[in-house]
């Protein structure tokens, strides 16, 4: 039987992905200029090395009750991470345009247009 530590250890050692449904998968990205941002299925922490405007987009993590937050890396000509208002019931957050800004969202409903702002963060 293969222990939590000896898992953790392998994901990390190994470069084993950490996309497998459990919680705490955490997937990084570094989108071209301008690019979109997918948020994948299973991820619980999406960090973002920006580079100009990237919007984040929601929609393959679209279920009832999934909470996703969004983390800001930094990156290269005048790094934006965007929502867009039109998946939020109301509007979506903030532009995060520093390093270390944060957006935690959930989905109430498992529509496209049924997230919600639970927080949100700055370095």
């Amino acid at each position: 039987m293969t222990t939590t530590n000896e898992k953790i250890r392998r994901r990390y050692e190994d470069g084993e992905s950490l996309n497998d449904g459990a919680p705490g998968n955490v997937t990084t990205d570094a989108p071209a200029n301008a690019a979109d941002t997918v948020v994948g299925e299973d991820t619980d922490v999406h960090v973002v090395t920006a580079d100009g405007t990237n919007t984040v987009d929601l929609s393959n993590a679209e279920t009832e009750g999934r909470e996703v937050t969004v983390v800001h890396k930094g990156g290269a000509n005048t790094p934006t991470l965007s929502f867009a208002d039109a998946d939020f019931v109301g509007t979506g957050p903030s532009n995060m345009t520093a390093a270390g800004a944060t957006a935690t969202v959930r989905n109430i409903d498992g529509t496209a247009s049924g997230w919600v702002v639970v927080a949100t963060g700055s370095a």
